[in-house]
């Protein structure tokens, strides 16, 4: 499958943007280190859907944008996208902290979504739960934090220990810590707004998800979104969509089909 590689500017922000696929329109928001890799997930889903794969500010190609201080900036700057890209209406699937803005994205504007895939998000305070500080691991805690089998993360892993690479990954840390280091991986307002979700919505979680347990964390966002439908995944930690990505692919196109009730 061809991948187009895309550089746009978004109310003068410049982005990198990966698109492939035919079908109805589907935008994917991915999690942190997940920039810009077109993985079997991605390619799974653009044999049914026109996917559109941006990279975050700050986040592999795409440079930093200063003035996305809050997730409601990222959240704004997504609404932003589809106008530039003439799409009135998408299903959106959200990934770890692409979730998060996805959440925030479908409290703003549910009309502008024919669907929503929540998988593993962040960004609610959780009753009982406080996420592990992913900001002071090393990396081998951080694998051992986010995936349930530790050679998924090969997926993830830095192309080499260049100096450029390693500016990148430093990017990315000041770009994920400037909106989620204080409160810590989650907006206060969030929560209480999710019952203005109107959109289907579908969530997905890894039955063995270190960072944002089942049990409280995905239960309590089915729970919140209203009519929303849990999924689990019996083989995934906090990224089944990289850990069963042949899973998830599924689950996101059968729900995203019409007779399932999302348009």
């Amino acid at each position: 499958m061809t991948v187009e590689r895309r550089e746009l500017s978004v109310r003068g922000t410049p982005i990198h943007l990966l698109t492939a696929g035919a079908g109805p329109a589907l935008l994917f928001l991915h999690g942190a280190g997940g920039a810009g890799r077109w993985l079997p997930f991605q390619e799974r889903l653009a044999k049914s859907f026109t996917v559109y794969f941006p990279s975050h500010p700050g986040h592999g190609g795409s440079p930093d944008a200063p003035w996305i201080e809050h997730i409601s900036d990222l959240a704004f700057h997504y609404l932003d996208l589809l106008d530039e890209l003439g799409l009135d209406r998408v299903h959106l699937v959200g990934a770890s902290f692409g979730g998060w803005i996805g959440a925030e994205l479908a409290t703003m504007a549910s009309h502008r979504l024919s669907s929503l895939v929540l998988i593993d998000p962040v960004g609610i305070k959780v009753d009982g739960w406080i996420y592990p500080f992913l900001f002071g691991m090393d990396v081998p805690e951080v694998v051992a934090t986010v995936f349930h089998n530790p050679m998924a993360a090969l997926a993830l892993a830095p192309p080499d220990q260049s100096v450029e690479t390693l500016a990148l990954q430093y990017r990315l840390g000041a770009a994920l810590a400037r909106v989620s280091w204080n409160p810590y991986l989650y907006d206060p307002l969030l929560r209480r707004r999710l019952a203005r979700i109107t959109a289907p919505t579908l969530v997905c979680w890894g039955a063995h998800d270190r960072l944002a347990p089942l049990v409280p964390c995905g239960e309590t966002w089915t729970k919140e979104i209203p009519g929303a439908r849990l999924q689990v995944f019996a083989d995934s930690g906090h990224v089944p969509h990289l850990e069963e990505p042949a899973a998830v692919a599924e689950a996101v196109i059968d729900f995203c089909r019409p007779e399932t009730g999302a348009r």
